[in-house]
């Protein structure tokens, strides 16, 4: 037997109460996604080993894949170092191409501003680890922790990489976006007619959906979701919300060689809040860096003016890189290196940054990255070019650079 349905309160504060409940569930729904996603695996661990695990753990890209955040930051950039390149030492074979293609070993050795600093991967001889300490964002002070996979894609050698400077909006296709929304409004349609069917009095039967708000003896099992004891509870999941828009992103495009690119593989933020807003479980990194040389050794010092996805890469000249951030300048017919960042992260804003509007929060993550960005890539690429001028003209020191290459590789365990 079902109990007598109670008074039924009036419609438009069972309406508010509703709409109030279903705005949060979508705000809070994919924070409460990704944190079940990492507490999951700790469930069996004591706490003392949940937390050391959690302060460790490296959110992958994989494990990101096809998530759209509420708030995506971005940053495209370009940065031009002149490179002296001494004629003897390109006839003796010994050009900034030459330098450009050795083993990626040497990107160990290059000093970063700001205390960043590079290290090698245990186990993986194209890994390497960059920490960035003391990066703020309003009042939160974080260390990124950036696993990278370097590596030179060869000459007409043709590979796919990510940008966040052209695509779709969250890299999600039209197509794909309506295909949601179609699945949302079924399943509203299916919560309706549950909701429908234990209201109904007079029904024969009885969903099992009420009974899970209402035992047969009348008592109150779970909170209903309005002041009817016959109506359903429904569950945060019954109903998705939409897929944020997000910013463009796509995965596909064609970049050439000769280059090195650099590519995010994973990371993770350490700070004194990190673990208690949950920050790693809420975010995502996406970054390429591509760069490139003009050399005497090649003859490029004389080719066509270089382009982020190479000889016979895609057109570039509708996407954000067209408008990107240019450092530095080089003269026709002078020796160089030249690197395009493209980096992006998604973040589901924790704990009192949810309150921000997001365009504000978006601007300020866009100018911390982009000033971020310009030190190290500025930075780094003049120590390349340096470490070139002293390579190309110093024996001792590229059989040092051999030695010490030897000795981290074995350190590395490869």
């Amino acid at each position: 037997m079902r109990a007598a349905p109670a008074p039924r309160a009036s419609a438009a504060p069972r309406a508010r109460a509703e709409a109030s409940k279903r705005r949060g569930a979508a705000s809070f729904r994919a924070h409460a996604v990704r944190r079940a996603r990492s507490s999951a695996n700790a469930s069996s661990t004591s706490a003392a080993t949940a937390e050391a695990e959690t302060s460790t753990r490296m959110v992958t890209i994989e494990e990101m894949s096809g998530e759209v955040f509420p708030s995506n930051l971005r940053c495209a950039l370009r940065v031009n170092v002149p490179v002296d390149e001494p004629e003897e030492a390109v006839r003796e074979g010994r050009s900034l191409s030459e330098y450009m293609r050795l083993p990626v070993d040497q990107y160990v050795g290059i000093e970063l501003p700001m205390g960043a600093e590079m290290k090698r991967v245990p186990g993986d001889r194209d890994m390497f680890q960059l920490e960035i300490p003391g990066l703020k964002f309003l009042s939160l002070e974080v260390k990124p922790v950036v696993r990278v996979r370097v590596r030179l894609v060869r000459d007409g050698e043709s590979v796919e990489t990510w940008t966040g400077q052209s695509g779709f909006p969250g890299g999600k296709t039209p197509e794909w976006r309506d295909a949601e929304a179609r699945e949302i409004e079924r399943r509203v349609e299916e919560a309706n007619a549950k909701r429908a069917a234990c209201e109904d009095d007079d029904a024969p039967a009885v969903p099992e959906e009420c009974d899970d708000v209402v035992g047969d003896d009348g008592a109150e099992l779970a909170p209903a979701a309005s002041a009817d004891d016959d109506s359903t509870r429904l569950d945060d999941d019954e109903i998705p919300a939409a897929t944020p828009l997000g910013r463009p992103e796509r995965e596909d495009v064609d970049l050439r060689g000769p280059c090195v690119l650099i590519e995010a593989v994973s990371c993770r933020v350490e700070g004194d809040v990190v673990e208690e807003l949950g920050v790693n479980d809420l975010f995502v990194f996406r970054g390429t860096t591509c760069f490139r040389w003009r050399s005497a050794g090649d003859d490029s010092v004389r080719g066509p003016e270089l382009r982020r996805t190479g000889p016979g890469g895609e057109d570039e000249s509708d996407s954000g890189h067209a408008n990107a951030k240019i450092v530095g300048k080089v003269k026709d017919g002078q020796a160089c290196i030249s690197g395009w960042a493209d980096i992006g992260v998604g973040v589901d804003p924790p704990g009192p940054f949810a309150l921000l509007p997001a365009a504000f929060a978006e601007k300020v993550g866009d100018a911390v990255m982009r000033t971020t960005l310009k030190a190290l890539q500025t930075v780094f690429l003049k120590g390349l070019g340096e470490d070139y001028k002293k390579w190309a003209s110093d024996e001792a020191y590229r059989a040092a650079r051999e030695v010490a290459a030897r000795e981290a590789a074995e350190a590395a365990n490869l």
